[in-house]
């Protein structure tokens, strides 16, 4: 059977596949994602942390500059994707409090804080009676703890469902399958290979399939990236 190019083939439906996928749609191009199920995976079963504060590590200063950005720009895209899908994401900007249960974790705890300060960052240190002002659900044998009035969250799960609305809407056709390799012509993709040997080319490929994209074929090692599945 011969299938007409896609401008674009996006193999992986989790948040970021299925968020470019939207975006090209509703930009008038004709996009397929490719997924064996779309808005599953990683993305369904993470935490829907936004959370580049708390979750700062030293040695990543680069990487912090870019998280903040990104952090800016979710509630425009939540919003976006709420009115083009009708649906809730479940967006919620009320901040990080991590607390400490003990005197090595207080002692981790104040290390971070005074880095956070340094990097300038928004961030509170806290005593226990105020961390359970806060969250009352504290044990009282918690130590203290530091707030991060900036990190926001998002109900993942109600996001991935959206993000499908979304799609659907715009006229994204979703494919249910996985791929195999990417099909190149002199040094360039030019569509994918499926599972079962199916061929579908497109003026465009994004590889967005997450922990899985280090296993496709079609490349060189060089250009593929190095990840693979872990557990938590």
């Amino acid at each position: 059977m011969l299938h007409q190019p896609a401008d674009a083939v996006v193999v992986g439906g989790g948040v970021i596949g299925l968020g470019i996928a939207w975006r090209a749609a509703h930009a008038g191009m004709t996009v397929t994602v490719v997924d064996e199920a779309p808005g599953r995976g990683a993305s369904w079963a993470a935490a829907g942390m936004l959370a580049p504060v708390t979750e700062l590590h030293y040695g990543e200063d680069e990487l912090l500059a870019l998280n903040l950005a990104s952090a800016a720009r979710w509630p425009g895209f939540a919003a976006e994707v709420e009115e083009a899908s009708g649906q809730p994401v479940g967006y919620r900007p009320g901040g990080t409090l991590a607390v400490a249960r003990d005197a090595d974790d207080i002692a981790a705890l104040e290390d971070l804080y005074r880095f956070q300060l340094r990097c300038g960052l928004d961030v509170q240190r806290l005593r226990s009676r105020e961390c359970r002002q806060l969250e009352p659900g504290l044990h009282p044998s918690i130590r203290g703890g530091v707030l991060a009035a900036g990190d926001h969250q998002v109900d993942n799960r109600a996001l991935v469902l959206a993000l499908l609305g979304a799609c659907e809407r715009a006229g994204v056709r979703m494919l249910a399958g996985r791929v195999a390799e990417l099909a190149t012509q002199a040094d360039r993709v030019t569509g994918v290979v499926l599972a079962g040997g199916e061929a579908r080319s497109a003026g465009t490929v994004v590889l967005a399939a997450g922990c899985w994209s280090g296993g496709l074929g079609g490349l060189a090692a060089e250009a593929l990236p190095p990840v693979r599945p872990v557990k938590g």
